[in-house]
């Protein structure tokens, strides 16, 4: 318990200070009582002093814990400003989600995102007839190398690493795209999506708007960052995020997004990729694997 974190509660700082106040006064009255009306005998000067004594201790408790508060910054604090639990994650993309004029997001599969977030972003633009550009980069799925690396990866550190193999990550991230794909048709005036293929792996999500991004682990029983755009931090996520996203192939390269665009118009030479089609629409109805 800090100086910093109980002042940064307006009720406690308020309580704090009329409280501190309140005693130093009753001190300082307590000294001219003394002081005007006892007899100077030695124990009601020692009682004096003790007065006075306290009301210097605290005058200078309190302007020293007053210019802590607003001087010093205390690097533990900013931690956990930033630090969100396990179990609030789900909510907090929520809410991100709704505040969002837009949004953008690298993830490897998008399964998360896919069942719980891009409903938010297309209802609440449709409720707002206000239009979103989303960004989605997800791994490349053409890739089975790429797609079987990271199937290995979540084999050995996945809390479901039973279902992970190379043909389940490309189907998780063909579902993904098909979400993509049918709620781009649905709201194409209000819904601009913008589809990239990525060969970087991370075991870090990053994925918010321009106003906050949170930055989340594979694992869900990890903690995740929360970043305000006023944080010193955020330009360095988003300048991360741009990277990503610049170096990923485009998909159908315009500034329509992927608009109308049907399935076999992105990977119908691909019959791998079209084979899978099947298994990821019964994907696109499951919902989220995190339990948060």
């Amino acid at each position: 318990m800090t100086v910093t974190g109980i002042l940064s509660s307006p009720s406690q700082k308020r309580t704090f200070l009329l409280t501190s106040g309140m005693v130093l006064f009753i001190c300082i009255i307590g000294i001219f009582m003394i002081a005007w009306f006892a007899p100077s005998t030695p124990i009601w000067n020692s009682l004096n002093s003790l007065f006075i004594s306290s009301v210097a201790s605290g005058v200078f408790a309190l302007v020293a814990g007053l210019y802590i508060y607003y001087f010093f910054v205390d690097p533990n604090d900013i931690a956990a400003k930033t630090t969100i639990l396990p179990q609030d994650i789900k909510q907090t993309l929520h809410v991100i989600a709704l505040r969002a004029k837009d949004y953008k997001i690298f993830v490897r599969t998008g399964r998360h995102f896919r069942a719980e977030i891009l409903p938010v972003l297309v209802n609440r633009a449709c409720q707002t007839q206000c239009p979103i550009r989303v960004e989605v980069v997800l791994l490349d799925l053409r890739d089975k190398d790429l797609c079987e690396k990271y199937a290995n990866f979540r084999k050995t550190s996945s809390f479901d690493r039973q279902a992970w193999n190379t043909s389940y990550v490309q189907t998780q991230i063909l579902a993904t795209i098909l979400a993509l794909i049918h709620a781009s048709r649905e709201h194409s005036e209000l819904v601009n999506i913008h589809l990239f293929l990525s060969k970087r792996l991370s075991v870090f999500r990053i994925e918010g708007s321009t106003d906050e991004i949170l930055v989340t682990r594979e694992d869900p029983k990890d903690t995740a960052s929360r970043y305000s755009h006023n944080h010193r931090d955020f330009g360095a996520y988003v300048t991360e995020f741009s990277w990503v996203r610049d170096e990923a192939f485009r998909v159908l390269n315009n500034e329509a997004g992927i608009g109308q665009t049907m399935l076999p118009e992105l990977f119908g030479k691909n019959q791998e990729i079209m084979g899978l089609e099947v298994e990821a629409k019964k994907a696109c109805s499951e919902s989220s694997p995190y339990v948060r």
